[in-house]
């Protein structure tokens, strides 16, 4: 055998033994993983202490802020270091519910189930009118018109008779192979992403909509106002209108009430039947800019070339305020938690600075995530900064408590192939669909316009668009446990496997 012969053979084994030797590492680290977060779970624990214990977390409120302490101290105690707050928000007011209720007490008695939006203010005890029907507000001075001089005293009854769906309808859906497939075959993004400026205030204009209606019921004298939202076996939808700041609206005494109750009452008053109802609502308003936090943490980086980049986590923190925010969004905030604590739990040393965020106010127009990206990123109207440019990616977690099936590219076609070596190793867990899409609706939006490489994950719907989304319903028990087991082994592999990257996520093209 000649000596380049021997030479080459010696080359070979090495790079061989080298590549066995990675491939054992990740390996075993991924088992480790696994038995961490099958085995020793911590995530369903956590999350009925969040939302059975603490409740509602509506921003601006002491109950969202009393949460934030208590997940703040879990995120020590799992052995995440640098925990602290920071404030997004001067001047979103707090807003509590001390006691409703609403009843119809002629022609016959019904109890109505019904849900208060958020900010109404209180009746001042126990008031007493009867129904009056106002099916449409598009052409206010129709409304005034009509209705001027007809109100006081009345409660008003918004909207015509809702369609209900039929009871025989699925309430729990997940992806189909042939769905998961289409959406991977895309090309290109269906979707189009609106800026931050101009969708916060496509927001604004929005919320703003119903401001002359309400105005103008209070000037009548009205006594309240209800309505209702169409949807499922009696399911409570609170309008998703939020008069969130100290100098905005304080609207009357205003109900979401059951489909099925509403269209009794919209029937009764088309028959010439006049209802008369009784209700009290006490509500506390309070202002208390030191509530509006956002919860932030880390595990540093030990590389000493990379501890100065870091993988961004995040999920919205505050709910809405009919249930407990279960499936939107404390599944999802404890999932984040439960990955990293895996990670620690197994001794895992990250070379990059691993940082979570829990951000409040997203329900409102991202008030969190914008805070903390223009406090670390620099303004809106303004180049990102070099900070910016240290975030490997945002991984972001916000579709309800759904099994993740893959992830949205955002339209960042570059980071195909790495999530592709990603989800490979755990095709047992998730189906690892890749689609170029662009997905709505929640915070990866606010660091995607910084051109941070941001990630929303694939999720099965489950009941969050049918049952919980922003309802009565969104309690502990639409959540599985399994799911969020598999959830977090997911997340806390794909955290190490994009820590372990060379180079970090590469940036759109623009």
């Amino acid at each position: 055998m000649s000596l380049k012969t021997i030479i080459a053979l010696f080359l070979f084994i090495g790079l061989s033994l080298n590549s066995f030797s990675q491939l054992t590492n990740d390996e075993s680290t991924l088992s480790e993983i696994r038995n961490e977060g099958f085995n020793n779970s911590e995530a369903m624990n956590m999350l009925s202490q969040l939302t059975d214990i603490y409740g509602q977390r509506l921003t601006g409120t002491r109950e969202y802020y009393k949460a934030a302490s208590w997940i703040s101290d879990e995120m020590e105690r799992v052995g995440l270091t640098n925990v602290h707050f920071e404030n997004y928000c001067s001047d979103c007011r707090g807003w509590n519910i001390k006691t409703f209720n609403v009843e119809m007490v002629t022609p016959n008695y019904m109890k109505i189930a019904a849900y208060p939006l958020a900010m109404s203010k209180s009746t001042g005890g126990i008031v007493t009118g009867e129904i009056i029907s106002i099916e449409n507000i598009g052409d206010m001075t129709k409304v005034r018109n009509e209705f001027s001089g007809k109100l006081k005293g009345k409660i008003v009854l918004l909207g015509k008779e809702p369609k209900n769906k039929s009871l025989l309808d699925t309430l729990e859906f997940r992806y189909s192979d042939k769905q998961l497939k289409q959406m991977e075959q895309q090309v290109t993004s269906k979707v189009k992403t609106t800026p931050l400026p101009e969708l916060f205030k496509k927001w604004e204009i929005e919320d703003e909509q119903e401001v002359p209606f309400l105005e103008f019921l209070e000037a009548e004298g009205a006594l309240a106002l209800l309505n209702t939202q169409p949807g499922y076996l009696g399911i409570l939808h609170p309008k998703e209108i939020y008069y969130y700041k100290d100098s905005d609206l304080k609207p009357l005494p205003y109900f979401t009430i059951m489909p099925e109750h509403f269209g009794r009452l919209y029937r009764m008053t088309k028959l010439n039947v006049t209802p008369t109802l009784r209700l009290n609502l006490d509500t506390e308003f309070y202002s208390e800019p030191e509530n509006n936090v956002n919860i932030i943490g880390e595990i540093s980086g030990n590389d000493a070339k990379l501890k100065s980049e870091s993988i961004l986590l995040g999920a919205h923190f505050d709910s809405w305020h009919s249930g407990t925010g279960a499936t939107d969004n404390g599944a999802s905030c404890i999932v984040l938690v439960e990955a990293l604590r895996i990670l620690k739990q197994i001794d895992y040393k990250p070379k990059r600075t691993i940082r979570i965020g829990l951000w409040g106010g997203e329900e409102q127009a991202f008030l969190g995530s914008a805070a903390y990206a223009k406090t670390h990123f620099g303004a809106l109207n303004e180049k990102p900064n070099t900070e910016s440019t240290k975030v490997s990616a945002y991984l972001n977690l916000d579709n309800g408590a759904g099994l993740i099936r893959g992830v949205y590219l955002q339209n960042n076609e570059l980071a195909r192939p790495i999530f592709q070596k990603i989800f490979e190793p755990i095709s047992d867990l998730s189906s690892g669909t890749i689609t170029i899409e662009n997905t709505l609706g929640t915070d990866h939006l606010t660091f995607d316009y910084y051109n941070i490489p941001s990630f929303q994950f694939i999720q099965d719907e489950l009941a969050y668009n049918t049952s919980t989304h922003h309802t009565n319903l969104d309690l502990l028990e639409y959540v599985h446990e399994d799911v969020i087991k598999k959830n977090a082994v997911i997340l806390a592999w794909t955290i190490y496997s994009l820590d372990n990257m060379k180079e970090k996520i590469p940036r759109k093209l623009n």
